[in-house]
């Protein structure tokens, strides 16, 4: 029985060479924040901020995992594989500065969101003691 090519794209990357990167990017992007539903650990700080990075992590293991087991085994010169081979070294710096400009984007967006939830909260705290 034959293969789809999708179905082999779906189990190859489950359990090839880059299973371990496709199971981080599983557990971080996907399975962390739906801890989010549980209200005892949704109330910590600290816990919000450890999901956050968590799915940020996650999302550039989903990049990786796209990429790389895209470019795995494709050793064919006509597939763009000879510019890799002379040392493009500046493309690949410039995508690792983007890469971190968007990781330090999301820290100041999480930080500056809980921020405001929790000025929020000792908002609400301080109208509640004064007026009950």
């Amino acid at each position: 029985m034959a293969m789809n090519p999708d179905e082999y794209a779906f189990i190859n990357r489950a359990t090839g060479p880059y299973a371990w990167a496709y199971w981080i990017m599983f557990l971080s992007a996907l399975i962390l924040p739906l801890t989010l539903l549980i209200k005892k650990l949704a109330s910590k700080f600290w816990y919000v901020i450890l999901v956050v990075f968590g799915m940020k992590s996650g999302m550039y293991f989903e990049r990786f995992v796209i990429i790389m087991t895209s470019f795995h085994r494709d050793y064919l010169p006509g597939n763009g594989n000879a510019e890799l081979e002379n040392g493009n070294t500046e493309l690949i710096d410039l995508f690792a500065f983007g890469i971190g400009m968007i990781f330090l984007q999301g820290l100041i967006i999480t930080i500056l969101t809980l921020g405001i939830f929790e000025i929020i909260k000792r908002k609400k705290t301080v109208y509640n003691n004064l007026y009950n």
